[in-house]
């Protein structure tokens, strides 16, 4: 029996590169401290700013302990108490748990063939409900335009968050930039992600300086004029180990390995797949009709391909995103996937 493909290839990396973490701890070991009690960020955070202010020309960062976080300081920032958000239909359950965690009245906008917010139904929601903020998700590594929102935004004055925690940039050639058009990016460096450390991590980055402090001083416990502050940080290792794995990714080109997978899968499944440019597949999706999909896991599985159903939308009000839960397959899609093996699986199920 072959071995199994799993969606998040953890061992495979483990197997791959353990030792090179190993230093890259060891290196970071000897700067336990905190920059919240004034001293200067770590060398290995230092280092990572400048990384992520590279790759995605975003220049202010204040790293998290996750994205959940990064969602709750962002929301905090812009809105108040009983306030109206709109978030998408479809997303991970932060989407809907951050906001209501800070207890603020949650709308919903439905996706598109993207799996993304459908940019209408988004407006539409926005002239129906006056928010004062939206969210907007960048699932499965597809960016959405966040530039169409820009004009109705500002006529309501409705704050723009963008969620990317599946979809930290690179340098691709998206033709959206993460962050230019919204005031503050959430971003997720969980163990499931890529890159991303062994436990948990986020970031919040912005293009504002006004907002980047505040930020900062949420994430301190500073109390003062702006507001009361907690704490969330991304400690020493974890920074360190997203160090070595961004310059993995980059070393061995591993998101062009994972669109060698994710262009052998369009090939040669003969299921709709979402649309939209992406780069990254953090996720790939296969769109089997709702009286196949469960056939289309099994045979998958069979061969040991683990292959999942995605999570349940965050409210079933919206048509287009209770279909797609109903027909979503998720497969695995990433660097260490050997096609040939692959292919060889594939092709005894269909």
């Amino acid at each position: 029996m072959p071995k199994a493909i799993s969606c998040i290839p953890h061992k495979n990396r483990m197997d791959a590169h353990k030792v090179e973490y190993l230093k890259a701890i060891a290196e970071a070991m000897d700067y336990p401290f905190q920059s919240e009690d004034g001293r200067d960020p770590s060398p290995a955070h230092q280092q990572l700013e400048e990384t992520c202010k590279k790759h995605t020309e975003i220049p202010y960062w204040q790293f998290t302990n996750c994205c959940t976080d990064s969602l709750q300081i962002a929301f905090s920032l812009y809105t108040k108490t009983g306030d109206t958000v709109i978030v998408p239909a479809y997303g991970w359950r932060a989407v809907t748990n951050a906001p209501q965690f800070m207890k603020l009245k949650v709308e919903y906008c439905d996706i598109d063939d993207t799996g993304n917010i459908d940019i209408k139904d988004m407006i539409d929601k926005i002239e129906v409900f006056k928010p004062t903020a939206i969210l907007v998700v960048h699932n499965f590594g597809t960016l959405v335009d966040v530039s169409q929102l820009t004009d109705i935004c500002a006529k309501y004055n409705v704050a723009i968050i963008e969620d990317a925690a599946p979809s930290f940039t690179m340098g691709e050639p998206y033709k959206y930039k993460l962050g230019t058009y919204s005031d503050a990016v959430c971003f997720s460096f969980d163990f499931t992600k890529s890159p991303g450390c062994l436990g948990a991590g986020g970031a919040i980055a912005t293009y504002n300086i006004r907002d980047y402090k505040r930020i900062k001083s949420i994430c301190s416990h500073t109390t003062n004029e702006l507001g009361v502050g907690t704490k969330s940080y991304l400690d020493t290792i974890s920074a360190a180990v997203l160090n070595k794995d961004i310059e993995l990714i980059e070393k061995m080109q591993y998101r062009p390995r994972k669109v060698e997978v994710a262009t052998y899968y369009i090939n040669n499944l003969p299921y709709k797949t979402l649309s939209g440019e992406n780069y990254i597949y953090h996720r790939f999706i296969i769109l089997p009709e709702r009286h196949e999909k469960q056939k289309v896991l099994e045979a998958l599985n069979s061969q040991k391909i683990l292959a999942k159903s995605v999570f349940k939308p965050n409210t079933n009000a919206c048509r287009r995103a209770h279909d797609f839960y109903h027909r979503a397959v998720e497969l695995p899609c990433h660097q260490f996937i050997d096609i040939e093996d692959l292919n060889s699986r594939i092709k005894k199920i269909i």
